[in-house]
């Protein structure tokens, strides 16, 4: 289809000069049953027939979808070039071969150790809108290591538009937008196609004017059908490649990028608060310290983040003990009373938020982070950034506070923070090193 060879015509680009890709980074944003699968395809083939021996490597939302596309899609695909191409299925080894070039294509898990100790010409991830940040972050920590030594290296990215889980893939779907307006020619290429602002994208007569495989591979009566199934605002996510609740998240995407702070100074023991907080399903527990530094900028770093929450009563002492935090604070209100108790019971002094405080806690917090220049600097953690765009707010009398239960994501990250900074603002004031005169 035009657009399919739009994009394989723009991404494979060489860069005369050097004869390498002019593009190391593809991202490709279009609706469904548009024919991607079948564009990444044909380039993981071509990949595979121009490099000897190379490595070509692709993942979907599981190591079981990946395999079952490998095998039931696109190996069908292929039937024409007989012994040129063979298919092998041994459970964990799954991969076609060209054997002209001895060229492999093979899934991968999404997982950081998913690539582990491997080399790579191409990587594919597939459906990108279904990775949270920290699983798009564990993908990025497997592929970048394979593709060390590969000078002609390319990742491709595609996927339709998210909802507010899919921070990752916003994140990419930004930085291609950057791209195209800082008019780039080299290092990323993006591609978008998606239902413009000023049209329906659940009116048939815009069908055709933003579905780039409409009248082709698809028409009316599936478009019809996927409509009366998905409803008209998952339609609109999924057939206009229009994103949804992301846009609405309560923590601005630009502010919470201004305030990281990756290089910056850690905190001295003794001038430091801690604070804990658990996910109510349990998923996950996490611990931040907060403090201020010599200008009275707030400062927060997730100081450990786990899943689960056995482990949590354990850490938390060996932290108290390093650091001698000024005081030790939780949400009185939330999910971490059990917690608490086994520290209070192991002699840990506990300062629990309560409930206008923690309001409180949590407008201050928001205020910091939007204010400019901000008045605080978080650095930078993947639990952090997905917790920061999936919080949701909840009415609390006249104030409101974090929603856990109303937030796509655990937020414990976050709510840690929140009662991190407030736990050392409200400690007992630091009485310096004892003296005698």
């Amino acid at each position: 289809m035009p657009w399919q060879q739009y994009v394989a015509d723009v991404a494979l680009e060489v860069d005369e000069q050097t004869g390498l890709f002019a593009y190391q980074l593809v991202l490709v944003t279009v609706p469904r049953q548009s024919g991607k699968t079948t564009l990444f395809g044909a380039a993981m083939d071509q990949r595979a027939l121009m490099t000897r021996r190379a490595r070509v490597w692709f993942t979907m939302q599981s190591q079981k979808d990946a395999v079952d596309f490998l095998v039931n899609e696109h190996w069908p695909l292929l039937s024409g070039f007989g012994d040129h191409v063979s298919l092998r299925r041994q459970a964990g080894s799954e991969h076609i071969r060209w054997n002209a070039t001895a060229g492999l294509v093979r899934p991968f898990p999404p997982t950081p150790t998913g690539l582990h100790s491997k080399i790579s010409d191409l990587v594919i991830v597939d459906e990108a809108w279904s990775f949270d940040h920290v699983k798009g972050s564990n993908v990025d920590q497997a592929i970048v290591p394979t593709q060390a030594t590969r000078d002609n290296a390319q990742i491709w990215k595609v996927s339709t538009a998210g909802d507010a889980t899919s921070t990752w893939w916003l994140g990419a779907v930004e930085t291609g937008r950057a791209a195209v307006e800082a008019g780039r020619r080299s290092g990323v290429a993006y591609f978008d196609w998606s239902c413009p602002d000023e049209l329906d994208p659940v009116e048939e007569r815009s069908w055709a004017l933003y579905h780039p495989a409409y009248g082709r591979t698809i028409g009316a009566p599936a478009m019809r059908a996927a409509l009366a199934n998905f409803g008209p605002d998952e339609f609109g996510r999924a057939y206009g490649n229009r994103w949804t609740s992301t846009v609405s998240r309560v923590i601005p995407a630009g502010s919470w990028r201004a305030v990281a702070d990756p290089d910056g100074p850690l905190p001295e023991p003794g001038r430091v608060a801690l604070a804990f907080d658990v996910a109510v399903d349990r998923s996950d527990a996490s611990i931040v310290a907060g403090w201020r530094d010599e200008l009275g900028v707030g400062r927060l770093e997730l100081a450990d983040y786990r899943p689960g929450a056995e482990w949590l009563p354990d850490r938390l002492i060996e932290l108290v003990e390093r650091w001698r935090p000024r005081a030790v604070g939780f949400d009185a209100a939330g999910p971490a009373l059990d917690v608490a108790d086994r520290l209070e019971r192991a002699g840990i002094e506990l300062v629990g938020t309560k409930a206008k405080e923690y309001a409180a806690a949590c407008a201050g917090l928001l205020d910091a982070i939007v204010a400019d220049p901000p008045a605080v600097r978080i650095r930078p953690h993947a639990a952090l950034d997905a917790a920061a765009a999936a919080a949701a707010r909840r009415t609390l009398g006249d104030a409101w506070a974090w929603a856990r239960r109303l937030s796509s994501v655990s937020i414990s990250p976050l709510t840690a923070g929140t009662v991190a900074l407030w736990t050392f603002d409200h400690a007992p004031a630091d009485l310096g090193d004892f003296r005698i005169y």
